[in-house]
């Protein structure tokens, strides 16, 4: 190659083509050989990091395959391996005697065969192994006891957990570990309580030195602190208190004493508990001040009502959980009569029953083991209860019965007679001038102070042709004459009727005088030709009332209506004074005769032949029979005056039918007749009057008694369907005759054909009463010659039971 020198042409610089090419190769030489060294840098680079990945996996796979071969030469011991990316691995097995599960999956789930704590402790340092790679060594507790040791190492990437089951003095030294910790846990858990209460605590060693104490014991003896109190020897009681307790604890009794210690400057009550231990003795002191404090409040409260009650004319009993007399004021021993010296005894609940039963206090309407049930029932009842007692003399006691926490009950007895007479003559009174004013031809119109409509009659709106929509929005009197659709005429002086208008019947009913208000009266010519004659009387408070009588037909209907009238207050009066005359001369000779009766029964009054005794047999049949016809009519009579009442309760039909069976067992025997009861279809209860019940099934068992031939069976049946709850009496008696048969249900109707006695025929009136106030009905199936079946059918729905009680 050749080049110009410096300042020759410029053409001498051009190369010739030889050279061209030449330097052309050369230059694809070079940049081939570049090319080939930067890609034989990037395969090298590429073999060096997968030698380098060979290499991790190989040294992996290298200490994987040591750790399974320690695992493999390992006895007893399992071991769980936590590699990344992959589930743990349980390898190995336990002894079956240590209860460790052998499926993988049930030992992964700590919890469930390790306890609470252990399970807990395990999985927190499993986790520092492997968030952080944190090594530990544990000794868990089995439930069975037992226990495992338990170690966590790493190896390269992987993390496994060793489990190795102890044995011999390896087992035993970890489980006095355990034992250990759980003691010094559960004692300072201990040690946590009694430091938080408030109530001084203390123990002491067998010199009776204080070794520890808790910090209300400190602060009660004002020391600086729980180890100034014991450093000190801080006594919270006197000397001669712990002399008391150190020779109780000594003779390994627990001392229980209520003592007193000052405590910032205040003397106080304790009740202090000393017992002794291993250790020496352990003691409690709980302040009682304020206990103390109240008690003899409530002793003097107790007190003061006990004074304040004394002078109440209400009854008032209070009596414990044994139903023995605690309590009692004045106004109890008063009702009852009872002495003092009884009362004082503190006799039980059920002595005060039977006392009023044999003394003929208590009515004998009811058993006295259904009163003795009842009364058992308010015990035991977990709210107030009230009920009403009707006693022999006609008396009415409301009862209410109050429970008490600590048990036993208050009994307070009011006294309702009179107010029960009052209510029952005013409410018949009531009804009586309801009824009565309904049914007059009189138009009567009451108006208030204000001239507004108050009461009217069914009369007043037909004959002033009034709406019953106006009536009942109380219209003012000046109204009337606008909505009327009969009004007055004129005044027609030659046929002496003086002119009224509803201008002069406004006047006299709003009218306000300082003097007392007059009565205004006469007679009106209505637009309807009818004739009234008007009255316009002052009533109380204000009130004024109108009466118009229609006279055109004359003054006959008047007078038969005031006739009428009288002729109720006359029955209601002769009724009233035959029920005073019967409960009053019949029931109080009775009683006593029947209480007299059994006086002679009794041992202190001497013993009765065979004569006397038969004697006083028909002396206590006939009262008995006498006291049921009177107790019949007094029903009777009660229901005619409207002032019988049903008491509807749940009745236990089995109890009830018992009951009435088991008042005419006598009978049963003395007749040789047989009764079959059979009331499995009728269900356990009903809603109905448990008394009244049980009177229809005596009465309806007595008749069939009554007619049954001897060694025949009277069957009792109940069952119930969807509406009625039945009860059927059947008997084989002679049956009864269709014309007989129409008046059987009448009062006073007996018929003494085929029957062993004839009564006063109430007893099926008495039925036929009964059921209808439950809103039920009788059916009786009879013939000649072919016995007799006396059906009874409630409403079994409740519903029906409360309008029948109302």
């Amino acid at each position: 190659m050749a080049f110009s020198a410096p300042g020759e042409p410029a053409d001498t610089l051009a190369l010739r083509p030889e050279e061209l090419l030449y330097l052309s190769l050369l230059a694809l030489t070079i940049g081939s050989a570049m090319l080939a060294a930067v890609w034989l840098m990037r395969q090298r680079a590429r073999i060096a990091a997968e030698n380098e990945s060979l290499r991790a996996e190989l040294a992996e796979r290298s200490d994987e395959l040591h750790l399974r071969t320690a695992m493999l030469r390992a006895e007893e011991q399992r071991f769980v391996v936590y590699a990344a990316h992959r589930a743990p691995e349980v390898v190995g097995t336990l002894p079956l005697s240590s209860g460790v599960p052998n499926a993988p999956d049930r030992f992964l789930a700590f919890d469930e065969w390790l306890t609470l704590t252990s399970a807990s402790a395990l999985v927190q340092a499993i986790e520092r192994l492997i968030g952080r790679a944190e090594a530990f060594h544990l000794l868990l507790e089995l439930p069975n006891g037992e226990s495992l040791e338990v170690t966590g190492r790493t190896l390269g990437a992987i993390a496994f957990v060793r489990f190795a089951a102890l044995e011999g003095i390896q087992s035993e030294f970890a489980t006095l570990q355990n034992d250990h910790a759980r003691v010094v846990s559960t004692l300072e858990t201990v040690q946590s309580l009694f430091d938080a209460m408030p109530m001084p605590v203390w123990l002491r060693d067998a010199e009776h030195r204080l070794v520890w104490v808790n910090t209300a014991y400190a602060d009660a003896v004002d020391a600086a602190g729980v180890g100034d109190a014991t450093e000190r020897q801080m006594e919270f009681l006197n000397q001669a208190d712990r002399a008391r307790i150190a020779a109780a604890t000594a003779g390994g009794e627990v001392y229980r004493e209520r003592l007193t210690a000052v405590v910032s400057a205040d003397r106080r009550n304790f009740e202090v508990i000393d017992a002794a231990g291993p250790l020496g003795s352990a003691g409690i002191a709980t302040d009682v001040s304020e206990a103390e404090a109240i008690r003899m409040e409530l002793r003097h409260t107790i007190q003061s009502h006990s004074e304040t009650l004394d002078h109440l004319t209400t009854a008032v009993a209070r009596f414990d959980e044994k139903t023995q007399l605690r309590y009692y004021n004045a106004a109890f021993q008063k009702l009852f009569d009872f002495s003092s010296s009884f009362l004082d005894g503190a006799p039980d609940h059920l002595s005060l029953l039977d006392q009023l039963r044999s003394r003929g206090v208590m009515a004998e309407d009811r058993p006295l083991r259904d009163l003795k049930d009842e009364l058992l029932r308010a015990y035991r009842a977990t709210e107030p209860t009230d009920t009403m007692l009707h006693l022999a003399d006609g008396r009415t006691l409301h009862v209410f019965a109050s429970p008490q926490p600590q048990g036993g009950a208050t009994w307070v007895y009011e006294d309702l007679t009179e107010k029960l007479q009052l209510e029952s003559r005013l409410n018949a009174l009531v009804r009586l001038q309801g009824e009565t004013l309904d049914c007059l031809n009189e138009a009567v119109a009451v108006f208030g102070p204000d001239g507004r409509l108050r009461l009217s009659n069914p009369a007043f709106s037909e004959m002033w042709a009034l709406t019953d929509e106006f009536l009942k929005a109380k219209p003012h009197i000046r109204t009337l004459q606008e909505h009327a659709g009969v009004g007055f005429k004129p005044a027609r002086l030659d046929e002496g009727i003086t002119g009224t208008d509803w201008l002069t019947l406004t006047r006299a009913v709003t009218a306000f005088d300082d003097g007392p208000r007059e009565p205004l009266s006469g007679e009106a010519d209505l637009s309807n030709g009818n004739v009234v004659s008007y009255g316009v009387v002052p009533l109380p408070n204000g009130q004024t009332m109108l009466t118009f009588i229609d006279v055109s037909d004359s003054r006959q209907a008047e007078r038969m209506l005031r006739e009428r009238n009288d002729a109720l207050e006359e029955a209601d009066r002769i009724k009233t004074d035959f029920v005073k005359h019967v409960n009053y001369e019949l029931r109080s000779p009775l009683t006593n005769i029947i209480g007299f009766s059994a006086l002679l029964r009794s041992v202190d009054t001497g013993p009765l032949n065979e004569r006397q005794s038969e004697y006083l047999n028909y002396i206590s049949t006939s009262t008995a029979a006498l006291m049921t016809i009177v107790n019949d009519i007094l029903d009777l009579a009660s229901v005619d005056a409207g002032t019988m009442e049903l008491e509807p309760s749940e009745v236990d039909i089995a109890k009830a039918t018992e009951t009435a069976a088991e008042a005419i067992r006598d009978r049963l025997q003395e007749n040789d007749v047989a009764l079959h009861v059979d009331v499995a279809a009728a269900g356990p209860r009903f809603r109905a009057d448990e008394h009244r019940l049980t009177q229809v099934l005596f009465n309806l068992l007595s008749n069939a008694v009554n007619f049954a031939p001897g060694g025949s069976t009277v069957e009792l049946k109940a069952w119930r369907d969807a509406e009625w709850v039945c009860f059927s009496v059947a008997d084989k008696g002679p049956g009864i005759s269709s014309e007989q048969l129409a008046r059987v249900f009448d009062r006073f109707e007996a018929d003494a054909a085929g029957g062993r006695q004839s009564g006063a025929g109430l007893g099926l009136s008495i039925v036929k009463t009964f059921v209808e106030l439950h809103q039920g009905r009788v059916e009786i199936d009879s013939r000649p010659g072919g016995g007799t079946t006396v059906t009874c059918r409630f409403p079994s729905h409740r519903a029906d039971y409360e309008d029948a009680a109302e």
